[in-house]
């Protein structure tokens, strides 16, 4: 009959739209199928509500609104407010803000977020910022600037780091302190050192044709963060997509074109333009250096 066809549609759909999170497509091919069975029983599209509410309580605010124009899509399509169409757009919905809710959830390695199919990858996100801890740290044997840290970031074996921040930093300062690593630069020799990656640290000069700055802080992540997990940086219609290999950031210097913009805002915290740096436990911050340069 058609409404067990119905039922199998609805069933159909909802496990092809979970391996899929092309939004656009999959509503107009399920609006053209579905159009003769639009006032099927009201059963499966409350089933397929329920499910969407028992995810709400850890939504935010963008799968929420991604959820408000899937479903805007789907009256467009459909000229009315079909509940099956209505199912549909609320399954599509799931299907992100699971996606979502699991990578927020504390002690992932990797916190990313998704958008709408077709939004273009922000520029910063194809840099990977991690969380990393200082584990140990010793003076770089012929440089007075630099320290060299070795930081776990949830890999096999921590990474070493070569930082030229010796005179506002000692050792035992750095030891045990949570840091935010660029971690997809390709590896350099510092003094002679391999260097692995590069903390972030805020500062500011009082003269900006000074040499040197007069004050600088390493970027603190915040207690309660795993080492190893990514800080994400959610610029509006961009997503917040997969980091590039390290090759290609030195290659197209993806890191040169997000430098400029990086910097602390009134309040201390890290952002890109006016983005923060945000991970599983709040943001990343240099409370003492406020509206200064990251880098």
């Amino acid at each position: 009959s058609a409404q067990v066809l119905s039922r199998k549609l609805v069933i159909a759909v909802e496990r092809l739209l979970a391996l899929s999170m092309a939004f656009v497509a999959p509503v107009q091919v399920f609006a053209r199928v579905s159009a003769p069975w639009g006032n099927h029983g009201a059963t499966q599209v409350a089933a397929m509500t329920a499910r969407v509410a028992a995810a709400q309580p850890a939504l935010s605010s963008s799968g929420i609104a991604a959820r408000g124009r899937l479903e805007r899509n789907v009256t467009w399509l459909t000229g009315g407010s079909s509940p099956l169409m209505a199912g549909a757009a609320a399954c599509i919905a799931r299907c992100a803000m699971v996606r979502r809710t699991k990578c927020l959830q504390p002690g992932r390695q990797s916190f990313v977020t998704s958008c709408a199919a077709g939004d273009e990858q922000s520029e910063v996100s194809q840099i990977d910022f991690r969380v990393g801890t200082v584990v140990s740290c010793e003076k770089h044997p012929d440089s007075d600037k630099l320290l060299v840290e070795n930081i776990e970031l949830g890999e096999d074996e921590p990474r070493t780091i070569c930082s030229g921040i010796a005179n506002f930093y000692s050792p035992d300062q750095m030891t045990g302190k949570r840091v935010v690593v660029v971690s997809n630069l390709k590896a350099r020799k510092i003094g002679g050192i391999p260097s692995n990656g590069m903390i972030l640290c805020a500062a500011k000069k009082d003269d900006p044709e000074a040499e040197n700055y007069s004050a600088l802080q390493v970027v603190d992540a915040p207690e309660g963060v795993e080492a190893g997990e990514r800080v994400v940086i959610e610029v509006e219609g961009f997503s917040h997509g997969e980091p590039a290999a390290p090759n290609k950031v030195g290659k197209k210097k993806l890191f040169e074109k997000v430098a400029p913009h990086l910097c602390t805002n009134a309040e201390g915290t890290v952002c890109y333009k006016t983005s923060p740096f945000t991970t599983t436990a709040g943001p990343c911050t240099a409370m003492n250096v406020p509206e200064g340069t990251v880098s």
